[in-house]
C-alpha cells in the first residue's frame, strides 16, 4: 500500500468539550476530550491519499504540562477524555500508518478547572527534522523562536526550513541585520500556524536578505501598541523574497513621520501577496506597502485600513513594478496630517495607490476602490482631485493585460473605482 500522504494543511479537531461529552466536573481538575477523525459531522474532512483509509490510521496523542505526562494511542475514529492538573499543556498528535509517521500537529492550551472550550490543531505533512533538505522547528515561546532563527542562520544554505507556530509569543525587533543573517543563501523558510507573533520593541519583525525566501501561512504578525512609535516596517525586504498566503496578517504598525512602509517595505527583491491582509498600519508614506525597487505582485488578499500621513495610504510605488492581478485595495487614507496631529506642509494624495519617480503600476485585475456605497471600502485622499483610488506623479500606470493601456488621465476624485478594465 502506498503510505505517503499528500497533505498541505489538515485540520485535526480537538474538542475541549462542554457539557454532554462526559459527566459533570468534579474536583479541581480540568477535563476535556479529543475527537480524532474525518468526514463525519463536526469533524474535519481530511484530504488523505485515496489509498489510505482514515480508519487504518493510528493517532498518538501526547500531553505534557504541569502534571504527569500522558500518551494515548487510538485507532481510527473515536473520542478520548482526559483529566489534568490546571495549567499550560502542550498537546501534540502524530498520525501514522504501519509505524510510519505521516502527519504531525501541536498546540499549547491553558487548561482551567472544570470544563474547557475548544482549540484547533493545524496538521501538516510530517517532516523528519533530521533528514535534509527539510528541517522543521516548533515555536510556541520567544526562546523557541530565537532557537529556530539561530539554527537556520547556522544551518547552511540551499535548504528548506519550516517553523510551525504552536502558541502566541512576542519577539524583539531588528533594524540592521537580516533575521536569518547574511551568510546563508538559497534558503526557503515557511512560517505557518494560526498564531500571533507580536513585535515588542522598535525594528522589523522580519528582515529578508538576498537569496532568502520567507513565506507566511495563517500566522499574524503585529506590533504591540505599548512600544510607542516604531522606526521601520514590520517586514523589510532587501534583496530576498517574501510571500503572504491565505489567512496571514500584517497589522498594527505605527512608525515615525520619516519612515516609509508601515506593513511591508521593499527596498529591493520581490514581494508576492497571494492572500491575507495588510491592515491598520500608519506611516508618513505608504501606510500598507512601499516599493522602492524590485517587484510587488498582488494576486489576492487585501490592503485595507492603512494610513499615509503624508501620501499613499495603501501602496507607494516609488521604483520597481507593482503588478496587481487580484485582491482589493480599500479603505486606506492619505490624510495630510502628521502622526502628532499637526498639518503637513503638503500631501494628502493617493488614498489607494500613489505612483512616483521610476515606479510602474500595472493594474491587470482586482479592485482599487475610489467610490463605493460602503464608506469603509472607499480609499480617501484629502482633496477631491488628489486621487482617492490612484494618484500618478511620475512613473507609469496602466490597466489591462500586458503591455496595458496607460490611464489617459489619472482617476482623481472619489467618484472612480478602477479595475483591470480601467476607470
Amino acid at each position: 500500500m502506498e503510505k505517503s500522504i499528500n497533505i498541505l494543511t489538515v485540520l485535526l479537531v480537538i474538542i475541549l468539550c462542554i457539557s454532554g461529552c462526559f459527566s459533570p466536573y468534579q474536583g479541581a481538575e480540568g477535563r476535556f476530550s479529543i475527537t480524532v477523525g474525518g468526514g463525519s459531522t463536526g469533524r474535519a474532512a481530511l484530504p488523505w491519499d485515496p489509498d489510505v483509509n482514515i480508519e487504518d490510521l493510528t493517532h498518538t496523542i501526547h500531553l505534557s504540562g504541569p502534571g504527569a505526562p500522558q500518551i494515548v494511542k487510538i485507532q481510527g475514529t473515536q473520542i478520548v477524555s482526559f483529566s489534568v492538573v490546571p495549567g499550560k499543556w502542550k498537546i501534540s498528535v502524530e498520525g501514522s500508518l504501519d509505524g510510519e509517521v505521516l502527519s504531525f500537529g501541536s498546540a499549547t492550551v491553558n487548561i482551567v478547572s472544570g470544563n474547557n472550550g475548544s482549540i484547533p490543531i493545524t496538521m501538516g505533512k510530517y517532516i523528519d527534522p533530521n533528514t535534509p533538505p527539510f528541517y522543521t522547528f516548533y515555536a510556541g515561546t520567544t526562546a523557541d523562536w530565537d532557537a529556530a532563527i539561530t539554527a537556520i542562520a547556522n544551518g547552511g544554505g540551499n535548504k528548506e526550513y519550516v517553523i510551525i507556530l504552536t502558541d502566541d509569543f512576542s519577539v524583539t525587533g531588528t533594524t540592521g541585520n537580516p533575521t536569518f543573517g547574511t551568510s546563508v543563501t538559497g534558503i526557503d523558510v515557511t512560517i505557518q500556524g494560526n498564531k500571533t507573533i507580536t513585535l515588542n520593541s522598535n525594528g522589523s519583525l522580519l528582515r529578508i536578505d538576498t537569496g532568502q525566501t520567507v513565506t507566511v501561512k495563517d500566522a499574524q504578525l503585529i506590533r504591540q501598541g505599548a512600544i510607542g512609535m516604531n522606526n521601520t516596517a514590520l517586514v523589510y525586504i532587501d534583496g530576498g523574497e517574501f510571500v503572504m498566503e491565505t489567512c496571514s496578517l500584517i497589522s498594527g504598525n505605527t512608525s515615525s513621520t520619516d519612515s516609509e512602509g508601515g506593513g511591508v517595505h521593499v527596498q529591493s527583491g520581490t514581494f508576492t501577496m497571494n492572500g491575507g491582509a495588510i491592515s491598520g498600519n500608519t506611516v508618513e508614506n505608504g501606510g500598507g506597502v512601499i516599493l522602492r525597487d524590485g517587484t510587488f505582485n498582488m494576486n489576492g488578499g487585501e490592503i485595507s485600513g492603512n494610513t499615509g500621513t503624508y501620501n499613499a495610504g495603501g501602496v507607494l510605488v516609488s521604483g520597481g513594478t507593482f503588478t496587481m492581478k487580484g485582491g482589493t485595495i480599500s479603505g486606506n487614507k492619505a490624510t495630510n496630517k502628521k502622526i502628532d496631529g499637526s498639518t503637513a506642509t503638503s500631501g494628502g494624495y493617493g488614498g489607494g495607490v500613489y505612483v512616483e519617480g521610476t515606479g510602474a503600476f500595472a493594474l491587470q485585475g482586482g479592485t482599487v476602490y475610489g467610490s463605493e456605497s460602503t464608506a469603509d471600502l472607499r480609499n480617501e485622499a484629502v482633496y477631491t482631485y488628489a486621487g482617492a483610488a490612484l494618484y500618478v506623479d511620475g512613473g507609469t500606470a496602466t490597466y489591462g493585460t500586458s503591455p496595458g493601456t496607460a490611464f489617459s488621465t489619472a482617476p482623481f476624485g472619489i467618484e472612480t473605482t478602477i479595475t483591470g478594465a480601467g476607470p
